[in-house]
């Protein structure tokens, strides 16, 4: 069976974190000096967010093969038609799960963010994005086919609340660190995120194999 294969489009990854390490490929989408949309292979993470994302991820798949999508800047800034792209360029990977620990403010741009995220639905892909605190109208989580997640840190790290349809809870504390006090270290929504795409993917997994 090949390995799960898993987008992760944020703000890049480091592939030799001490959580990451182990295969890890990508690309940096950007825009271009006459306002394009580009592609280049710097993935590189400036920010630190989406490592974190992927420590999550790796922790429960070791044999995972991630693909960092980054699409924010050292500034942690984005556009919609980034994430759009970014989204499209995950699915084109293979990726059978796409992580967005991330959120779109529904206006300009917005509907780019839409149809990505139908498109790689359309593919097969799982799409898994964070909820925005106290908004039910920010994407990708508010559209259809998309699951949608808050965190509850009154869940433990291994546990995941289904809500809905295709709605769940999960914790946002983050993985331990050498060094640095957990209150130090990024939290939130964004961490609920990778746990519910790690429940997802566990239970398609188990899935599979009740029916092999």
């Amino acid at each position: 069976m090949s390995p799960l294969a898993i987008g992760i489009v944020d703000s890049g990854v480091n592939p030799w974190h001490s959580h990451v390490r182990g295969a890890v490929s990508g690309c940096r989408i950007f825009v271009g000096p006459g306002g394009e949309l580009r592609e280049d292979g710097d993935f590189r993470d400036l920010v630190g967010h989406g490592t974190a994302v992927a420590g999550v991820i790796r922790g429960a798949f070791p044999d995972a093969e991630l693909f960092a999508v980054r699409v924010f800047d050292a500034d942690g800034a984005t556009w919609p038609s980034l994430v759009a792209r970014g989204i499209l360029r995950a699915a084109a990977q293979g990726c059978e799960f796409i992580n967005l620990s991330l959120g779109v403010a529904p206006g300009p741009g917005s509907r780019a963010v839409a149809d990505a995220c139908a498109a790689a639905l359309d593919a097969g892909c799982v799409i898994v994005a964070s909820e925005h605190p106290g908004r039910t109208d920010w994407l990708p989580a508010s559209l259809p086919g998309v699951h949608a997640v808050r965190a509850d840190d009154s869940l433990d790290a291994d546990s995941v609340t289904e809500c809905g349809e295709r709605r769940l809870a999960a914790s946002g504390r983050p993985r331990d660190l050498p060094d640095l006090p957990r209150e130090a270290n990024l939290d939130g929504h964004s961490f609920a995120c990778a746990r519910a795409l790690i429940h997802l993917a566990k239970r398609r997994a188990d899935a599979v194999s009740r029916s092999a």
